[in-house]
C-alpha cells in the first residue's frame, strides 16, 4: 500500500510537468511566428490648419484663385491638408474653387483669357455702389451690427435689374459641383434684417450656391439673397476667426485677402494679430506690386487678367513659408 500510494503522486507530477513544457513549445512557437511591431517612429500628426479668404470683388476673385493656384502648385496645398476654410465675399467663391477640389490651373487660363466668370450685372468700375449705400459702408457709428442693419435695410430697397433667385441660379452655373465639399467649407455673410454675421456650412441644409450668392451679394450691386424667409448682403462682417481657432483647434491660419477696410478683412486681420501672439501660426497673402490697381478696380471684370497675374505671383512668393507651415 505504502509503495503505490508514493508511485501516484509521482505520476501526476510527472503529468503537469509534461504539459506545462508542452504549453512552454506552443507559446515560443506562436511567438516566433507572430508580426513583429515595427521598428520605425510613428508618423507625427500634421498641424490643423485653416485658411481664410477676405473679400476683393471681381479682381478678388481671380486674384485668389491665382494665390491658390499657385499655392497648391509649390507647396501642395490641396483640401486633404486643410481643416476648415472660410470665404467671404470674393473669398467664399474661391475658397468654394479650392474646397470642391475644382482645376485651379484651368481657372487660371481662364482668367487669362478674359473668361473668368463674373457678376451678371456688367459695369465699368468704380460707380456700381450707390452713394448712401457706400457711405453707410465706410461709417464707424455704432456697432458693426448697427451698421450693418443700415446698409441691409438700404439694399433690400436698392433697384437691381436681376432677381435673388436669377443671382443664385447664375452663381450655381460658376461651380463645377451643387453638392457642399466634404471639407468643412464655410460661407460668411449678414443677415440684412439683424446686422448679424453668419457662417454657412454644410450641416445648414442651404444650397451651396445661395450660401455663395448671399455673401457675393455687393449691396446695390447685386440683389440681397432671399435664404428661409430672410435676406443677406455682402456687409462687413463681425470678427469671427478667434472662434474658428477654439472650435477647430487650430495651430495655424492661411490669410488671403487684400486690404477692403469697408469690407470686413482689415477686422480680421487685426484678430489674427491677437491670435498670433498667443501663439498661432499665421501666413499672411495680402498682395505685392500691383495690388492699389487691384483694390481700385474690385468690380472691373476687365482688370481680372491682371488680378490673375498678381495672385500666381503673390502666391509663388508665399509658397515656402506655407509649405513649411503645413510640415509636421
Amino acid at each position: 500500500m505504502g509503495t503505490q500510494a508514493t508511485r501516484r503522486p509521482v505520476r501526476r507530477i510527472l503529468k503537469t510537468v509534461a504539459a506545462l513544457a508542452t504549453t512552454a513549445l506552443v507559446a515560443t512557437a506562436c511567438a516566433s511566428t507572430a508580426p513583429k511591431a515595427p521598428d520605425t517612429a510613428p508618423t507625427p500628426a500634421r498641424p490643423r490648419v485653416g485658411i481664410i479668404l477676405g473679400g476683393g470683388g471681381e479682381s478678388g476673385v481671380a486674384w485668389q484663385t491665382g494665390v491658390l493656384a499657385a499655392l497648391e502648385d509649390q507647396a501642395h496645398l490641396t483640401p486633404d491638408v486643410v481643416d476648415v476654410v472660410v470665404g467671404t465675399s470674393a473669398g467664399a467663391v474661391a475658397g468654394a474653387y479650392f474646397s470642391t477640389k475644382a482645376n485651379l490651373n484651368q481657372l487660371v487660363d481662364n482668367e487669362r483669357a478674359g473668361k473668368g466668370a463674373s457678376a451678371p450685372v456688367q459695369t465699368g468700375g468704380g460707380g456700381a455702389i450707390p452713394t448712401d449705400i457706400m457711405a453707410a459702408l465706410n461709417s464707424t457709428k455704432g456697432t458693426i451690427e448697427e451698421r450693418d442693419k443700415k446698409v441691409g435695410e438700404l439694399a433690400m430697397k436698392a433697384p437691381i435689374p436681376i432677381s435673388s433667385a436669377d443671382f443664385v441660379n447664375y452663381i450655381a452655373s460658376m461651380l463645377p459641383t451643387k453638392q457642399w465639399p466634404a471639407l468643412d467649407f464655410r460661407a460668411t455673410s449678414v443677415n440684412a434684417e439683424t446686422g448679424q454675421t453668419v457662417l454657412w456650412k454644410r450641416e445648414d441644409g442651404v444650397p451651396l450656391a445661395a450660401a455663395l450668392a448671399s455673401s457675393s451679394a455687393v449691396p446695390g450691386f447685386l440683389p440681397t439673397v432671399e435664404i428661409n424667409g430672410r435676406h443677406y448682403t455682402d456687409a462687413p462682417r463681425t470678427s469671427f476667426s478667434a472662434g474658428l481657432v477654439a472650435e477647430k483647434h487650430l495651430d495655424a491660419i492661411i490669410y488671403i485677402g487684400m486690404p477692403t477696410p469697408n469690407l470686413s478683412n482689415t477686422i480680421e486681420e487685426e484678430a489674427l494679430t491677437k491670435l498670433e501672439a498667443g501663439g498661432l501660426h499665421v501666413v499672411r497673402i495680402t498682395g505685392g506690386a500691383g495690388s492699389d490697381a487691384i483694390i481700385r478696380n474690385a468690380m472691373d471684370p476687365k482688370i481680372r487678367p491682371q488680378a490673375v497675374e498678381t495672385g500666381l505671383r503673390d502666391g509663388a512668393a508665399a509658397a515656402g513659408s506655407v509649405a513649411k507651415l503645413l510640415r509636421p
